[in-house]
This record gives structure tokens, C-alpha cells and sequence, in this order.
């Protein structure tokens, strides 16, 4: 997958940042560590979106995010998977509650694939059915 740095710019990005942030000692290990973790993902990824921590987005921007319509999130929130702040007409979502979600998520559909390819063996025939529900 091609990333929004190339692969082969991102070792001298890192090396400016890391002499950058050497002449800083007021920064913390936390911050060091995130912009770490943003050139990771710079470089893994065409795109990225950067919230504070304690922001709060619209079941359409978290659909967006998601991957999903924004009725299913509404859906999500009415069923209690996913915590909203309600106002008297708008849903708002925490990004630290959609980073938990998508976590959540993320592990329990690989959970999911580990035990359905545990029922996939040599032996099974191609044609065979596996149950997934």
C-alpha cells in the first residue's frame, strides 16, 4: 500500500524529526513516541486523521471513518455499542470512544477469522460449507 511519505523519504523524515525533537527536551516521551507513531502511519497509509483526545465528531464523520453509513452508527449507538453525547437532535461520538470501537472491533473479527481458519484443515474438502453463524 502506498503511503502519503514514500518509503524511501520516511528514513530522513524520521532522522529530521528525531534531531528536531532532541533539541527539545521540554517534549515529552508521550509526544516523541506520537509523532513516531504518525510517520508509521504516513508511511503506511495514503491518509490519516489526527483529533485531540478529547473531541468529539457527528455520526456522519464517524461513519465516514468507519466505513459505514451513518444510519448503522446511529444503530450502533442506540444499541449501546457505541457511546454518543446526545443533545436534543444531534449525536456526537468521543474519537476516544471510536478508537475503542474500532479496537474492539478489530480484535474480535480476528478472533473470528483465527477460529474459522482452525475449521479449514487439509482434509476439508473444497466444496465443504463452513458455519459462520
Amino acid at each position: 500500500m502506498a503511503g502519503a511519505i514514500a518509503h524511501d523519504k520516511a528514513p530522513q523524515l524520521r532522522e529530521a524529526v528525531d534531531e528536531a525533537l532532541r533539541g527539545a527536551p521540554e517534549i515529552t516521551d508521550s509526544a516523541r513516541a506520537a509523532f513516531a507513531r504518525l510517520l508509521d502511519v504516513l508511511e503506511s497509509s495514503d491518509d490519516a486523521v489526527v483529533f485531540p483526545a478529547d473531541a468529539t465528531i457527528s455520526t456522519s464523520q464517524a461513519a465516514a471513518l468507519l466505513g459505514v453509513s451513518r444510519m448503522t452508527v446511529v444503530r450502533l449507538v442506540d444499541r449501546g455499542e457505541l457511546r454518543a453525547e446526545a443533545s436534543a437532535v444531534h449525536r456526537r461520538i468521543p474519537v476516544s470512544e471510536l478508537a475503542r470501537y474500532q479496537a474492539e472491533t478489530r480484535t474480535r473479527r480476528r478472533s473470528v477469522m483465527a477460529e474459522l481458519a482452525g475449521d479449514v484443515t487439509e482434509a476439508t474438502p473444497a466444496d465443504h460449507v463452513i458455519e459462520t453463524r
